[in-house]
């Protein structure tokens, strides 16, 4: 697709911001929707740490942990810091190393990881830890798989077990076997349930995505379909006088005045008869393709039907414009078509006028359309403007 038609497109392929962006705009400052995605997702996951660090804090305050003050501050800053880190990670786009941008895994292991030592340093608390496995596990529903699941199960079992262990050692006091049994068997059956549970949901994600990426690309050919002519690639007719009602409107409200040209390629039907009807479409799609590389960003190009082209040139002056035109006629002049004789060889004839202001699109085009017929009937090859200008030129 040239740069005419990219450039003047209707915005149809442009990003969207993240959903949270606008709350989050201090700590989310990029402009890729993904990234800011993750990195929203990490600020909640660092929410739920937060969440965590008062209940070790209310622990100590109610008496049902053995981590004095020093310890509990210490691992207040712990927690900060690990959390400082990964945000430094996806601040500065570190992440995009990995296979997995959103660290999903890791991320997950740290949080079982913390779980587990709070679960070491509670007494008669530590049950209401198995709660917290299950938050972390609602973070990896939409990013893993079940043998991802099952792995994290099967480590978040262990660790909690190995507690278990250590407590005995350490503190046998503070360890009812029978509770840490039932403890320990409800929290890897619910971790195994819930890995089925969250995978089937990962599934249904990533389906649902598929489909709203098919979606999204079936209403972006639609839209560009819907605007754009099949055969040249150029904008439809239909389109051409939205165009042209915009462009009208900027010239009276601002005056920023436009000029129009009407082109038709001489004796097309004669190319048809001789050459067939294929030969016509690539003599009408090479032309489009030359227009489309040669006309400003800011200029448009539109088939007007059959033969016929309409350029909308975003020049004030009527001249600028003639200079413009008359550089196209000669590229088309001097096209060599593929799979045809090297003798063989196109003109056009040009209609070319300027808005005048507040002038109807149709009065519009009627002088550029009456333009274009006295170029036919001043011998074709040539551009006639209305108003006349003094430099009209012949092939």
């Amino acid at each position: 697709m040239s740069n005419n038609v990219k450039n003047n497109e209707d915005s149809l392929t442009r990003k969207g911001r993240a959903p949270g962006m606008d709350r989050l705009g201090h700590l989310i400052t990029t402009d890729d929707a993904a990234q800011a995605l993750r990195i929203k997702r990490f600020l909640m996951a660092f929410g739920s740490y937060c969440m965590w660090t008062v209940l070790v804090w209310y622990c100590y305050f109610a008496g049902m942990s053995r981590l004095g003050l020093a310890g509990s501050l210490i691992v207040s800053a712990c927690v900060l810091i690990m959390n400082a880190g990964l945000y430094a990670v996806f601040r500065f786009g570190l992440n995009r190393r990995f296979r997995d941008a959103s660290l999903t895994m890791g991320q997950m292991t740290l949080a079982l990881v913390w779980i587990m030592f709070v679960a070491f340093i509670l007494d008669q608390g530590r049950g209401i830890t198995l709660l917290l496995y299950l938050v972390v596990f609602v973070f990896g529903a939409f990013r893993l798989n079940l043998r991802q699941f099952l792995a994290l199960s099967v480590f978040a079992s262990a660790g909690y077990g190995l507690v278990v262990v250590l407590l005995v050692h350490l503190h046998p006091e503070y360890v009812d076997m029978r509770v840490e049994a039932l403890n320990l068997v409800t929290l890897a059956a619910a971790l195994s349930w819930f890995s089925f549970v969250g995978s089937y949901i990962n599934t249904l994600r990533t389906r649902l995505s598929s489909a709203n990426r098919e979606l999204t690309n079936a209403l972006d050919i639609i839209r560009y379909r819907s605007i754009h002519d099949d055969l040249t690639g150029l904008y439809t007719r239909g389109h051409l006088f939205k165009i042209l009602r915009r462009e009208k409107s900027l010239a009276d409200r601002e005056g920023l005045v436009f000029c129009l040209c009407i082109f038709d390629i001489d004796d097309f039907q004669h190319v048809n008869d001789t050459y067939g009807h294929r030969v016509g479409d690539t003599v009408l799609e090479t032309i489009a393709a030359t227009l489309m590389d040669n006309v400003r960003i800011h200029d448009y190009v539109a088939r007007y039907g059959g033969e016929e082209f309409v350029i909308v040139l975003a020049y004030p002056d009527l001249r600028d414009a003639y200079v413009c035109t008359e550089r196209l006629r000669r590229l088309i002049s001097r096209i060599r078509f593929e799979g045809l004789p090297d003798g063989f060889s196109v003109t056009v004839s040009m209609g070319l006028t300027r808005y005048s202001p507040p002038e109807t699109v149709d009065s519009l085009l009627v002088r550029a359309d009456n333009a274009l017929y006295e170029a036919k009937r001043s011998g074709k090859n040539i551009i006639v403007c209305d108003p006349p200008l003094a430099a009209a030129s012949a092939a």
